[in-house]
């Protein structure tokens, strides 16, 4: 464990690297903070149907972060953060506006919409950022740490949500959902002062960008079923649980999720990249997950520790994939190929959820829950299938 925690004491004493933590933190409650409070803010005038199809709907807004990655890859970072956030903010100051008239509804759905399409791209700066000012040698570090750290701000993201709508108002949680977004943009703009990498030309790319590299097209699908598995053990979990026995089975997912990021973090990089190898780990997630979909629900100690042992598998795929798709990324398109993995978790976060849904309700816990091993092995298909045309691809 000393030894662990001396990567991590390496890896943040560097020059300007504790400001990199402490933006990569920050860019981290965007995510769980804006849809949340989305809902608070339109269910009190509305209904929460009406407020959870706002918030579908929004959510269709993550198929731009392509467009916004390949912008950022081209251009110079403070102009686009700054000029998305404004939009931003502008298109969330029209939501709440309307909604404490309570005006037309289609202009809230079109807001809503307009406001995630120019949401910040904070998260993939972050994961671009942990490539240009970290060393081979801490990489896995960084990378872990920023697993954490997304585990981090999943869990206070929407207490903070919670507390500010409970304490003030549903409205002013979509304000500090927008401060958020801010802070982050100004931390990491920041930490990446001299740093930024160089810009592609767009003489020499293909209209294709990122997508190119068939070794990468391959770890998008993988990132899809993986990220089916996590959305379906929740949505699975915390149904069949209920409220208060779901909500801790979640929270346990979490909490394995950073011990087992913790863990790969702490790895030497040669140990690292050999524990750390995407189809093992998604392997360990499929074998998890059947032993949990075979065990007795009503064991709750039982279930408990299977649900964290399904939990340790996530944060070290989440290192593994943003590792890997950065390396099977074409040069100069660092930003659009992270985009892509966000919209691709984002996917495969709605199919597992609605098939886990689906599922449970119609057959059971035990069937539901055998759609786990079946995505992660899926996954680890396309993974060990990326990682054997590699070779070939890269010599053409």
């Amino acid at each position: 464990m000393r030894g662990g925690l001396a990567r991590y004491r390496q890896l943040l004493s560097g020059p300007g690297m504790l400001g990199c933590g402490t933006a990569a933190l920050a860019s981290k409650f965007q995510g769980s903070m804006f849809s949340l409070s989305l809902l608070f803010t339109v269910a009190p005038g509305r209904s929460y149907a009406t407020a959870g199809a706002v918030a579908a709907v929004s959510a269709l807004g993550g198929i731009a972060a392509p467009a916004r990655g390949r912008l950022l890859d081209r251009r110079r970072y403070a102009p686009v953060l700054w000029s998305v956030l404004a939009l931003h903010a502008v298109l969330v100051a029209v939501l709440l506006v309307n909604e404490g008239a309570r005006g037309p509804l289609p202009i809230t759905f079109a807001a809503a919409l307009g406001a995630n399409i120019a949401a910040p791209p904070v998260g993939v700066v972050t994961r671009v950022m942990w490539r240009f000012v970290t060393s081979e040698e801490n990489r896995s570090t960084a990378l872990a740490l920023d697993a954490v750290l997304a585990d981090v701000g999943f869990i206070l993201g929407p207490m903070a949500v919670g507390v500010t709508s409970s304490l003030l108002a549903p409205s002013a949680s979509m304000a500090a959902s927008v401060l958020a977004s801010t802070l982050a943009t100004v931390l990491l703009l920041r930490a990446l002062k001299g740093r930024e990498p160089a810009k592609s030309g767009t003489a020499d790319r293909s209209w294709k960008g990122s997508l190119a590299s068939a070794p990468l097209r391959l770890l998008l699908g993988c990132t899809l079923f993986f990220s089916a598995a996590v959305g379906g053990v929740e949505v699975i979990l915390a149904s069949h649980g209920g409220e208060l026995l779901g909500s801790v089975l979640v929270s346990v997912l979490s909490v394995g999720s950073i011990a087992g990021g913790l863990a790969v973090g702490a790895l030497a990089p040669g140990h690292a990249a050999r524990v750390g190898r995407l189809p093992s780990l998604l392997l360990y997630l499929s074998a998890a997950g059947a032993l949990l979909a075979v065990s007795d629900a009503g064991h709750v100690v039982l279930t408990v520790a299977l649900v964290m042992a399904v939990g340790m598998a996530f944060g070290p795929c989440f290192v593994a994939l943003y590792g890997q798709t950065a390396e099977f990324s074409p040069a100069g398109s660092a930003a659009e190929t992270q985009a892509w993995v966000g919209a691709a978790l984002q996917g495969g976060s709605a199919l597992g959820q609605a098939a886990g849904a689906y599922t449970l309700d119609s057959l059971g816990f035990g069937r539901a829950m055998a759609l786990i091993p079946l995505f992660a092995l899926l996954g680890a298909g396309l993974a060990l299938f990326a990682e054997r045309i590699t070779p070939r691809v890269v010599a053409e």
